[in-house]
């Protein structure tokens, strides 16, 4: 089976932004988006948006997802917050998403 691909626009240097601010791992493998996204708002931050990595077949999650922030200036007080705390007994890693870079 051949797998569909994301295509991307490169910029000319070769970099491509993310469009998500955070990115967490050790998320439960049933967990869902909603779920997720009121686990990270009984914080008190607010989400935009929320996607929890599954694979295309099976459904099932390799543990982790982006999420994106209300407001980016508070990236670093909202991984500091998140990071290390518990959810459903798993400690949830997270950390500022970073921007892959693409060889042309």
């Amino acid at each position: 089976m051949v797998m569909p691909r994301l295509l991307l626009q490169v910029p000319p240097e070769g970099r491509v932004e993310m469009p998500f601010q955070l990115f967490l791992t050790n998320v439960p493998h049933d967990c869902s988006d909603l779920e997720l996204k009121e686990w990270i708002e009984s914080s008190g931050i607010e989400i935009t948006s929320i996607r929890i990595i599954r694979d295309l077949v099976s459904g099932a999650s390799p543990s982790f997802a982006y999420a994106t922030i209300g407001d980016v200036a508070q990236i670093g007080i909202v991984v500091s917050a998140l990071n290390g705390k518990r959810m459903r007994n798993q400690i949830i890693c997270v950390s500022k998403a970073r921007s892959r870079s693409v060889v042309v």
